[in-house]
This record gives C-alpha cells, structure tokens and sequence, in this order.
C-alpha cells in the first residue's frame, strides 16, 4: 500500500538512501502484483535484484530481470505489465507502464509520477522514479530453477535461477572495474565495492557446492 511506503520514507534524513528504499520498495510491490496474476509459473527471476532480495547481497538494483523457462513460450508481457499497472493505480499511485519487445528482450517500464515530490525525496514534482521490467523470451539452456518464500515488505513465493546460476550470469557478463564503479551508488556501505571481485564470487560457488 502506498501508504506504507510513505510511512517508511518519513522518518529517512538522507535523500539517496530513501530513494533506493523506495525503489526497493515499489520492486516488491510489482513483484507481488506478478506473483498475483501468474507470472511465476513460467517466469523466473534472476539478476540484481534477484540476488538482493533472495540472498540479502548489500547492494540495491534498478531493474527487475526474469527469464521465461523455455523458449517459445507466450511471455503473457503486455497483459501482465497492465495488470501490474491496475493493481498499483488501485493503491493511488500515479502509475504510467510501457512495454514494448526488442528482439527476443521485452522490455517495460513502471514509472511513479509524483511519489518522489510526496515524499519530500525531490523538490521536483514532475520528477519520475522508474523500474524496469525485462524477460528474456529465449533463454540459454542450462539454469537451474528452484521456488523461495522471500519476506521483502510483503510474502513473496519467487521461482527463480539458483544460487549457482544467478553468479554464473553475473560471472559471465561482468567487467571487474566497470562494476565496481556500477555498484557503488547502490551500496549499502560505499567500502563493500572492494567485495566485487571474480576470486570472492568464485569463493562463494564453491562454497554453495560443498553445502
């Protein structure tokens, strides 16, 4: 409810801290409205975030990445990004959702006009905060997909790529120095960007095989 997240903002002195928790927020909030309608009986969910909300990595994410299970599937995007606009209009947000495909990526924004204002997070009204929703519709094989029950301002029963998976995404696709410097706004603690490094994350899958 919207009026949960303002009560959670009020008592938050630093502006760029409340803007994450709010962010953070709002991505629980969507995750649960997909949750509702369906999503995750063939969307899993990875990335970032994924990795925040299930494995509590002090780090805050922007976007929210699924995967659809196999190729070929009917991703149910745009009817599902306008039910998550309903859900969120119904609990007085203003909400405004895009959606649109970029080859076998689609892609959506969920942008929250005015909450930033209402806040006192921006002396700006017309200032937008937006998360972005993206399912990959041609996954690569291999994943291995499990379902956690995640308490993140709310239940939430997420099917997603293991542990295992979610670093090996992240393995392959990352630049050691880029991501430092990617992460480190969205750090918890600005000195934990020191922890982002290929030997660490490699420590930490051997570590979840031998569990």
């Amino acid at each position: 409810m919207k009026s949960l997240l303002m009560d959670l903002l009020a008592d938050e002195p630093d502006a760029s801290r409340g803007r994450s928790t709010a962010r953070e927020y709002l991505q629980a909030r969507i995750l649960l409205a997909l949750q509702d309608h369906g999503a995750f009986t063939d969307w899993a969910f990875l990335g970032g975030t994924a990795l925040r909300f299930l494995y509590r990595l002090p780090r805050y994410s922007e976007d929210l990445d699924f995967s659809l299970l196999a190729a070929g599937q009917d991703a149910r995007f745009e009817s599902l990004m306008r039910l998550v606009r309903n859900d969120l209009a119904a609990e007085g947000y203003a909400v405004e959702v895009t959606a649109r495909m970029r080859s076998a990526v689609a892609i959506g924004m969920v942008k929250f006009r005015e909450l930033l204002h209402e806040a006192r997070l921006s002396p700006h009204a017309s200032e937008v905060l937006a998360v972005r929703v993206e399912i990959d519709t041609n996954p690569p094989a291999g994943a291995v997909c499990e379902t956690s029950v995640v308490r993140r301002f709310g239940m939430l029963n997420l099917l997603h790529h293991d542990r295992a998976s979610l670093f090996a995404d992240k393995l392959r696709s990352v630049d050691w120095s880029v991501a430092r410097g990617d992460v480190s706004p969205f750090l918890e603690r600005r000195q934990d960007a020191d922890l982002v490094d290929r030997d660490i994350l490699l420590g930490l899958l051997r570590q979840r095989r031998g569990s």
